[in-house]
């Protein structure tokens, strides 16, 4: 499939700026401007990029259904990746057969460690969920086991802020030599950023931080580490909290083709809820299985939940998912708007008069 062109995205302070790297080193910058806000409906000074990122995440999902090896992650693209359109896609689009392809699924089991079920941070029920996902494991070819990793000097340990070893913020509300376990401060950072404190846990080597021994262990499975940096706290399987790093997980996901994620784990108004709404933002398909999380209070549970669902999580129990996987999936896969697909092919359009097609 020919590239159209690339662009990829840098963060910047007054917002994401676009800087070219295409074939063509003709394309000016008000030409890529002009597409990218085009297709993405928001300008790229501005700080909308929730919305921005769940549109182009569906451009990504729909380009994976289709078998086009997509090159890099749309949310990776304010960081390291690529945004690919390609005259293929606009066929397709224009047949009205996005919808093409076949449903590729894979399970993401969330930090079912032994800190977060009998130990330090132990999550109420936590070991409820370990019979429920060691019956989901026979139907997926793909599994993925996520873990927090933490060292000892980790930025989420409560006697850690306490001490002074992380300061905090002057916006922070709450003193951190002074704070409790479970407040939240402003960490001063770099990256300024909310903090939740919490008590030692998963430090890596430790005896909680191993899987628990219950958990079914399978010859597909992949482990995916995270927190591993002292500095930034990290809840989804995908991204930190600052959205500065990211593991492999979603690269692993694009090479096997999947398009469809199962999120099971703990806990669910953590780790396992953003692990959900990051890959429904990288455009996958993402069914969250009620039966197999357990979270850490309701008054962040529901919440979390309701982000969840607006973001287009399906929710799922443990009994379905046999039969959805061997469909392929109950729902039709997602299609692009009608709107977005008016805007890719007027870019489209745009480049074809200006023979700016490669």
């Amino acid at each position: 499939i020919s590239l159209l062109y690339t662009i990829k995205f840098e963060v910047m302070s007054g917002g994401l700026i676009p800087t070219l790297r295409s074939a063509n080193p003709t394309l000016s910058s008000d030409t890529v401007t002009l597409c990218f806000e085009d297709v993405c409906g928001c300008s790229t000074t501005d700080n909308k990029t929730t919305s921005m990122f769940a549109e182009v995440g569906k451009v990504e999902g729909v380009l994976r259904n289709l078998g086009v090896v997509v090159e890099g992650s749309v949310l990776e693209a304010c960081q390291v990746g690529d945004l690919i359109y390609t005259p293929a896609l606009v066929s397709l689009l224009q047949a009205g057969v996005a919808d093409a392809g076949k449903r590729v699924f894979a399970l993401i089991i969330v930090d079912v460690q032994n800190d977060f079920i009998s130990g330090s941070l132990a999550v109420n029920e936590g070991a409820m969920v370990v019979p429920v996902i060691n019956t989901l494991l026979p139907h997926f070819t793909h599994v993925y086991k996520t873990a927090d990793w933490h060292p000892a000097n980790h930025i989420s340990f409560h006697p850690n802020v306490a001490s002074g070893l992380y300061p905090t913020s002057p916006r922070s509300k709450i003193e951190g030599k002074g704070a409790k376990m479970f407040e939240t401060v402003v960490v001063q950072g770099p990256p300024e950023l909310n903090q939740t404190l919490w008590p030692i846990h998963c430090v890596q080597g430790s005896e909680g931080a191993k899987f628990h021994k219950q958990l079914k262990e399978v010859n597909n499975e992949t482990r995916i580490d995270k927190g591993m940096n002292p500095q930034v706290d990290s809840y989804s399987a995908f991204w930190d909290n600052g959205d500065t790093s990211h593991t492999p997980l979603y690269s692993l996901l694009v090479k096997q083709g999947v398009t469809d994620v199962v999120v099971c784990g703990l806990a669910t108004d953590y780790c396992v809820g953003f692990t959900a709404l990051d890959a429904a933002r990288h455009g996958f398909r993402t069914l969250l299985v009620e039966d197999a999380i357990r979270g850490v209070a309701e008054a962040t549970i529901k919440p979390m939940l309701a982000r969840c669902q607006a973001a287009g999580v399906e929710f799922v129990s443990s009994k379905d998912i046999p039969g959805i996987v061997k469909s392929g999936g109950e729902t039709e896969p997602a299609k692009l708007s009608s709107e977005t697909e008016a805007r890719i092919l007027r870019v489209m359009k745009y480049f074809s008069a200006n023979n700016r097609t490669q």
